[in-house]
């Protein structure tokens, strides 16, 4: 728990990521239970899940971080997460990208290049530095990497037939089944 705290308290700069910081503990609590299995869950009934907080009425769908890259001694995932005040669906404003490096190594890949950038459809768009941090659990180095955009941004993305993310030097080519997982992502987020 004391690493999911430092985690949200390094992202206290975004006011949004302030407003998700219970939501953010919860992900990314689900997200070292998953790592400290080695494997996550892939099917489609535990990827997208809406929890409502009763005391503070706030419900948060998360997708929880898939695999975009792996590698023997490393892995790439990528998460996405919005919330809304009570019960009833609203079309969010903004959602939060969240990339998720893996290693067994400690190497700070992501940390002088963050910049992120998707290139969808022959379509450019910068989102700019990443919001980094960086952990240690059970002998796997975590560095997380949060991008705060618009929701239409996102559906934009998700529609595309032709997606790629730059974060820093990494770039990766997202497949067909990776754009599955992000359409149903916004579209549970929406509907």
């Amino acid at each position: 728990m004391k690493v999911i705290r430092e985690f949200i308290s390094s992202f206290s700069d975004s006011k949004f990521a302030v407003s998700l910081a219970p939501s953010l503990s919860l992900f990314f609590l689900m997200f070292l239970i998953f790592a400290s299995f080695g494997t996550a869950q892939e099917g489609k009934t535990e990827q997208i899940q809406a929890t409502y907080d009763q005391q503070k009425d706030v419900t948060t769908i998360v997708l929880n971080p898939f695999v975009l890259v792996s590698r023997r001694y490393e892995e790439l995932r990528l998460g996405a997460m919005t919330s809304y005040k009570g019960k009833v669906k609203v079309r969010p404003k903004e959602v939060a990208l969240i990339l998720v490096s893996l290693s067994k190594s400690d190497v700070n890949r992501y940390e002088s290049a963050r910049k992120l950038t998707v290139i969808f459809d022959g379509e450019s768009v910068s989102l700019g530095e990443t919001q980094r941090s960086k952990q240690s659990q059970n002998g796997v180095f975590i560095e997380s990497m949060l991008a705060v955009l618009p929701f239409d941004t996102l559906l934009k993305i998700a529609n595309a037939k032709d997606v790629t993310i730059k974060l820093g030097l990494t770039s990766v080519k997202l497949s067909s089944e990776h754009l599955t997982k992000l359409r149903a992502a916004a579209s549970y987020m929406t509907s």
